[in-house]
């Protein structure tokens, strides 16, 4: 008599397996990559750096500091509209 059990079956990992492990692994490292600091601060209005002149000159700083990563991101883009406004009396 021959006793089947799952300790007999190779642990190994199936072609049929690779593309979902493949998936979630991918989808892991997209997640972690997506997850900066700019992505996580809530976006301002222009209207609101207006508003807000400690914000304003904070974030116009921070963009002005950092242009290779930050120029593009909505709030420096907001920030910089603001200060260029109030310059022009707008």
């Amino acid at each position: 008599m021959t006793l089947s059990t799952c300790l007999q079956q190779p642990a190994v990992i199936g072609w049929n397996s690779r593309p979902v492990v493949f998936g979630l692994v991918l989808s892991g490292v997209l997640g972690i990559v997506g997850c900066r600091q700019e992505a996580l601060d809530p976006v301002q209005t222009v209207a609101w750096y207006k508003a807000h002149e400690t914000e304003r000159i904070a974030m116009a700083t921070k963009c002005h500091n950092n242009p290779g990563q930050l120029e593009k991101t909505p709030n420096c883009i907001n920030a910089q509209q603001a200060v260029d406004d109030i310059a022009m009396g707008r």
